[in-house]
């Protein structure tokens, strides 16, 4: 029995790429090394990629849409542009300066959550930025210490209604802002929705 591979969006997720299509791995590492060189990790493997659409691959590496299925088409991947699809243009980023809410808040009077140590060891960063996330009252603000611009938890902080701002503060760290509006349990906590997929 032939088995027909799975047409590819860019709504699919990455994992269901780099299980099915040969040579994906390292075409999508070489778009973003410092990004994407951790799936060669076994445990990172294992939870990331589930969690990425095509789309958000796409944003992270900084190309178009188009260009990375094109990309997977020339791996032997079956692809498709869908008419009236969103584009990795469309996904949310962080401002490019920072937003009202950040004014006058000082970094050494914030609540800090310091996944660099978490990221030497490869960890997953998902679990202690929920937790955080969660605790956090309205109309506060949680810092977050990564290596990583963490991009695919804009998609989920969209949905839940948060703010973000995130800046580079050297080669390998990122400041990530997080700002919960007032009033956001009576608004959100209803959703059940989580700050991870």
């Amino acid at each position: 029995m032939t088995h027909t591979a799975p047409l590819i969006t860019g709504a699919t997720r990455l994992n269901i790429v780099l299980d099915t299509l040969p040579g994906a791995l390292e075409y999508i590492i070489a778009l973003n090394p410092h990004d994407f060189a951790r799936l060669r990790h076994p445990q990172l493997r294992r939870f990331m990629p589930p969690r990425i659409s095509l789309r958000r691959v796409a944003a992270i590496a900084g190309c178009s849409e188009v260009a990375l299925l094109q990309g997977l088409a020339v791996l032997g991947g079956r692809v498709a542009v869908l008419l009236g699809d969103r584009t990795a243009a469309d996904l949310p980023q962080s401002p490019s300066a920072p937003p009202p809410w950040l004014t006058g808040v000082a970094d050494a009077a914030l609540p800090w959550v310091d996944l660099l140590p978490l990221d030497e060891r490869q960890g997953d960063p998902f679990p202690p930025i929920s937790s955080a996330v969660k605790a956090m009252p309205g109309g506060t603000v949680l810092g977050i210490r990564h290596r990583w611009q963490p991009q695919p938890l804009y998609d989920v902080w969209a949905r839940m209604g948060l703010a973000w701002f995130a800046r580079p503060v050297a080669p390998d760290e990122w400041h990530i802002y997080v700002y919960k509006p007032p009033g956001f349990h009576r608004k959100y906590l209803h959703q059940g929705d989580a700050t991870h997929e």
